[in-house]
């Protein structure tokens, strides 16, 4: 594993790459001034994470890991001790193996990480700000509260229509419609369905109506989002979601570099003369698509100033596709809008 060192790296400097799992890593160090190398394996805990950077702090500098489950608290660990991290895209890092066939062992798969660290090859991925890290978790609490939600509604949609007591879906989340599903006469099974399905409801809601006001309450101070909600279709909620999503538009060269994280683009295939758009690619962030979505919803009012677009496009692909590609459209912008904010924000700082 020896490898050339650059010139302009101090003489000192060693690397290392840790392959993580729940129960267990395995970590490799490198050394590119005598092309040394060391494999360890230890316990997947903060416990065993902190003997292993006791032994190596001030002889390792950098560490790569991959960006998989639990990635996290690694990162912060390692950086409060003084590593520079580095967040490996694991599909990019597999690919640069290439395709011939290999064995794949976690000693194997850390060396490889160090290795790529060491040539400065590594596909790194990026590592939000602490500030971008909470307002995810948030946003995506948000979500999945506001999904348990709209599934129970229709577990108690389906059980009203079946007793023949028929009722508009978006009905059954409102005040008034509580209390009228509370005044029916029920068969037994079936109303034992009811109050069970109605309590839950009642309990995310309980959950999900102080954490909207939180987001409400930040998007109302953030510059970020109150330049995302000049979009046409963005509230508070999505602007959270977006930003938090999207993080830094700086870390994009261009627009359409948030488009295909984003996985509205569609996969091309081209063969000779023939060229293809097929499905969308769906990498990447699956809350990025759905509020790009979200928001491309309201193309198709007439007071949108992405109407002519969505109606040119519904006529050729259908309201689906016309939806869609408002939807990277507004992504387009988001990326400009959070890129000025961002850069102006850069020259107040100098």
């Amino acid at each position: 594993m020896a490898v050339e060192k650059p010139e302009t790296e101090a003489k000192d400097i060693m690397y290392a790459a840790i392959d993580h799992h729940k129960a267990v890593f395995q970590a490799a160090t490198l050394d590119p001034e005598t092309g040394v190398a060391g494999d360890e394996r230890f316990q997947g805990s903060r416990d065993g994470l902190g003997i292993w950077m006791e032994r190596w702090q001030g002889r390792v500098t950098d560490v790569a890991l991959e960006a998989s489950t639990g990635w996290r608290w690694i990162t912060q660990e390692l950086e409060a001790h003084g590593f520079r991290v580095h967040l490996a895209d694991p599909a990019e890092a597999r690919a640069k193996r290439g395709r011939t066939k290999k064995a794949k062992t976690d000693k194997l798969d850390a060396r490889w990480l160090v290795l790529l660290l060491c040539k400065q090859d590594l596909p790194e991925a990026w590592i939000p700000p602490e500030e971008i890290q909470q307002l995810r978790a948030k946003t995506r609490l948000r979500k999945a509260l506001a999904d348990d939600r709209t599934r129970w509604a229709q577990r108690l949609h389906a059980v009203l229509h079946h007793e023949g007591w028929p009722c508009r879906r978006s009905q059954l989340l409102t005040k008034k419609a509580r209390q009228w599903v509370a005044a029916l006469r029920l068969p037994g099974a079936a109303q034992q369905q009811v109050t069970a399905y109605q309590f839950l409801i009642e309990t995310l809601e309980a959950q999900l109506q102080p954490l909207e006001n939180e987001l409400r309450h930040f998007a109302e101070g953030d510059p970020r989002c109150q330049a995302l909600m000049k979009l046409f279709g963005v509230g508070p909620i999505i602007a959270c979601h977006l930003l938090a999503e999207i993080g830094s538009a700086l870390r994009f060269r261009r627009a359409r570099q948030l488009v295909r994280l984003s996985g509205l683009d569609p996969i091309v295939e081209e063969s000779g003369e023939r060229r293809r758009r097929g499905k969308l690619a769906k990498q990447g962030p699956p809350l990025l698509r759905w509020a790009a979505v979200e928001a491309a919803q309201h193309g198709r009012r007439f007071n949108s100033p992405d109407r002519h677009l969505w109606a040119a496009s519904s006529r050729r692909s259908g309201p689906n596709r016309a939806t869609l590609t408002v939807a990277r459209k507004l992504l387009r912008r988001s990326y400009h809008v959070l890129r000025r904010i961002e850069l102006g924000e850069q020259e107040v700082a100098a």
